[in-house]
């Protein structure tokens, strides 16, 4: 018997094959959300533990038999030396996550040459300690510079200041401030290598977006602490994140990984490295010196030799940024090494030394 049209009218209609694929797929979606949920609280709360269970010893005993610090008033700067005491004074900065122990075989390369090298930790890296829980530290580039200002007066008057990436800023505001004679230190040469100023991709000035990007992610202390020790100082992760730094990435080689990985035993070493990083994701707001190109211009016109190395394939701070940089600094010289990205002492650490050898000159 047929069925009425009243019973078909009322039987439900069978969704269609487009509906019930979408259903399907909406739930696969909300599925993996839920396991990859899941397994991001499960690596938090693993890293976290690990966290807590690594960060246990003072800057004194990762030290070892090499101690020395220098007391700057808000800070105790580590710092390792190479070459006679006598020779003129090289000061080093490092880079983003580097230290006075990941310069590796180029301060031996230096002293060598004449020099007496000094390379710095400047906090919260490597062995540098600061008072109390890390909130009260200042970061900002000109703290920093103060602080390398306080080491060059203990150097001598000979002294040249060789600043990486980050520590380019420092070292760079540094050099500003001992131009204006307030300092009482006289510095010989600067050479910034590959220096990470916060300028555009394009070397447009550093534009200050207060509270906006990173900064906003980093604002909670708890979070940021989290987020640092779940990637940047857990161990697994050192050489994968090395190599975005650098061109050749066969260079990041297991044998340099330990003396990167060193500092993260310090107590509250993620905490006081989400701090900095707090603190660095605002830098173009800061009133530093360095961060205005009409003062840089003005500054090198005083006639302190200023060198620029930087990588060919530089990817994090672009050579681009390098030929602004010339702009603002005429007399600046621009030494461009080629197949070498970001951190060039570990790509190419022969020609790197070679190059640096030559802009600096003769020590004496």
């Amino acid at each position: 018997m047929r069925a009425s049209s009243n019973d078909r009218l009322r039987r439900p209609a069978r969704p269609s094959l487009a509906g019930r694929i979408t259903r399907h797929l909406v739930a696969a979606v909300l599925l993996l959300v839920a396991v990859l949920a899941l397994a991001l609280s499960a690596w938090i709360a693993w890293t976290q533990h690990a966290r807590a269970q690594r960060e246990t010893q003072s800057a004194e005993s990762l030290a070892g038999g090499q101690r020395r610090w220098v007391d700057v008033g808000d800070a105790r700067l580590y710092v390792q030396e190479w070459g006679r005491p006598t020779d003129p004074a090289l000061l080093l900065t490092h880079g983003t996550g580097a230290w006075s122990g990941t310069w590796f075989g180029l301060p031996d390369a230096l002293a060598a040459a004449g020099w007496r090298v000094v390379a710095v930790d400047l906090p919260p890296f490597g062995l540098t300690t600061t008072p109390g829980d890390g909130l009260a530290v200042d970061y900002s580039r000109a703290a920093q510079a103060r602080r390398l200002l306080a080491l060059a007066g203990t150097l001598g008057s000979d002294l040249t200041l060789v600043g990486h990436s980050f520590g380019a800023g420092p070292a760079l505001e540094a050099a500003l401030a001992a131009g204006a004679g307030s300092s009482g230190v006289v510095l010989r040469r600067l050479v910034l290598v590959d220096p990470a100023l916060g300028l555009g991709p394009g070397g447009e000035p550093p534009q200050c977006e207060s509270g906006a990007g990173p900064g906003a992610l980093l604002a909670s202390r708890a979070l940021r602490t989290t987020l640092v020790g779940a990637t940047a100082t857990w161990p697994g992760l050192t050489g994968p994140l090395l190599r975005q730094f650098v061109h050749r990435r066969d260079a990041v080689t297991d044998a340099l990984l330990p003396a990167y990985r060193l500092p993260f035993a310090r107590t509250a070493f993620s905490q006081r490295l989400g701090d900095w990083a707090a603190a660095f994701s605002q830098a173009a707001c800061e009133p530093a010196e360095s961060l205005r190109p009409e003062r840089l211009t003005r500054w090198a016109a005083q006639g302190l030799p200023v060198a620029l190395v930087w990588g060919e394939e530089d990817r994090i701070t672009p050579l681009a940024q390098g030929h602004a940089l010339q702009r603002w600094m005429p007399g600046a010289t621009l030494t461009v090494l080629p197949g070498v990205g970001h951190i060039p002492h570990i790509e190419s650490p022969e020609p790197f030394a070679a190059a640096l050898l030559g802009v600096l000159g003769p020590p004496r």
